[in-house]
């Protein structure tokens, strides 16, 4: 692989059911020219913005087909994907329960795509069957089952509508009232939501948009991290979010799944807001307001002609948090999930659960092992039962914008302390049925029947 780009996302999937994985590059496209800064990365196109209206910027997303012995083949247009436009993120899930897994393309600005994967050899657009009105600025993608029925629903979050208004905290919960104008759009506005999206699976091919029902919107999100963090059973929503300078403060949001019903604004019950023990800005640059300096107006030419105004000598620029990735996982190995996140020029933070600590909890961990199928059992479908409860998740790796969580796969169990079976479908076509060790707060290891 020589390609060089402005690449984004990658998620790893095994498309053809040999065993291998494979891995799709999502690219943006062009937004930089060749000149390099002085911190040596390379600047931006002064309309980087505007980079999905013009065609010649485009950089197609690339599937790479795994041959075997760490070499991988482009075989994008051999299996029939094309532009999906400027893509930062996508994910896998088997739509139509076929055994192969299809393809969900993000798409920064403009529509989203969904590609059918047929038998591993072809991938057929097929987003106005299943999902006729998608986000206009997708950042974030996440398939997982927030009610419990057993089949993916698909949680995408849309940061780029929010660039049109900047709304004050009482407006953080409802679409984008102020749309861009169809020029800037690059199709017809009744094509798009212009916010979040959370689409409802309501099986036989049909899912149903409730976002706002169901409590799923909110101000700058980047990428949504799905997880048990109360190990209750039901999977819930931890959204990055902000947007950094000139913007204002835009807080992380941790949604807690009211058993399938809707989600709760937990973030600032549980700690997660205000960032850091209340601080909510870093450094951002420092401005000289008594000097004409050349490489100071290129690099902050608005900043330099409004924040100088009635202003002379020296000052610090300071700027919002601003979270653009996480990963959930058990850092501390005490059974409930912490949380990392990835803040745009400023340190991670690390958010430790005391949940353990507070209350007794359950849980079961499963980490999958493939022998026909890949290593690590991605694109296997894991269900746990007990009590009556059935927990489905799908070992796609997935977690955020631009991250992976840490395996293994966890699931809370509430106030059952019991499991019956747990059931493994995996990407081989291979199903098992463990129902040997299952001990609650322990780890199981399912290897691959052959």
């Amino acid at each position: 692989m020589d390609y060089v780009g402005h690449s984004s996302g990658a998620v790893f999937f095994d498309f053809d059911n040999d065993g291998l994985l494979d891995f799709y590059l999502c690219n943006v496209g062009r937004y930089t020219n060749e000149v390099k800064g002085r911190g040596g990365a390379y600047e931006g196109l002064d309309d980087a913005f505007m980079g999905h209206l013009h065609p010649d910027r485009s950089e197609h997303g690339i599937l790479y087909k795994n041959m075997g012995g760490n070499r991988f083949k482009n075989v994008t247009q051999d299996v029939g994907l094309g532009d999906t436009g400027w893509s930062g993120d996508a994910s896998v899930v088997d739509v139509n329960g076929d055994g192969f897994p299809d393809l969900y393309v993000l798409n920064m600005q403009g529509s989203n795509h969904l590609y059918l994967n047929t038998g591993g050899k072809k991938f057929v657009d097929s987003t106005a069957k299943y999902f006729p009105k998608t986000p206009w600025g997708a950042m974030g993608i996440k398939f997982f089952d927030y009610d419990n029925d057993g089949r993916p629903d698909l949680l995408i979050t849309d940061m780029h509508s929010d660039m049109a208004e900047v709304v004050g905290p009482s407006s953080e919960k409802q679409k984008a009232r102020l749309q861009m104008a169809e020029a800037m759009l690059g199709g017809p506005k009744d094509r798009y939501i212009f916010g979040n999206a959370f689409y409802a699976n309501r099986g036989n091919g049909k899912f149903e948009e409730i976002s706002d029902r169901v409590g799923a919107e909110n101000f700058w999100p980047w990428g949504p991290s799905v997880a048990d963090v109360n190990a209750d059973g039901w999977q819930d929503v931890f959204i990055a979010s902000s947007m950094n300078f000139p913007y204002r403060y835009g807080v992380n949001s941790l949604l807690l799944n009211n058993r399938g019903e809707k989600f709760l604004d937990s973030e600032f019950l549980l700690g997660i807001e205000p960032r850091r023990g209340g601080r909510t800005h870093t450094f951002w640059f420092d401005l000289d307001c008594s000097t004409n300096d050349p490489e100071q107006l290129r690099r902050w030419p608005n900043a330099a002609q409004d924040l100088c105004k009635g202003q002379t000598g020296k000052f610090t620029v300071m700027a919002p948090l601003g979270t653009r990735s996480s990963v959930v996982f058990d850092l501390d190995q005490d059974g409930a999930l912490d949380i990392v996140t990835n803040e745009f020029n400023s340190a991670p933070q690390v958010l430790v659960s005391d949940l353990a600590q507070k209350r007794t909890i359950h849980w079961l961990k499963i980490a999958l092992i493939g022998t026909v199928s890949n290593r690590n059992g991605l694109g296997a479908t894991v269900r746990v039962l007990a009590g009556g409860k059935t927990l489905t998740q799908w070992n796609d790796g997935k977690s955020g914008y631009l991250s992976q969580s840490v395996l293994p796969l966890y699931f809370g169990l509430g106030d059952l302390t019991k499991v019956d079976r747990v059931e493994v479908d995996w990407p081989s076509g291979r199903k098992q049925v463990v129902t040997a060790g299952l001990t609650a707060n322990s780890t199981l290891r399912v290897t691959e029947v052959r």
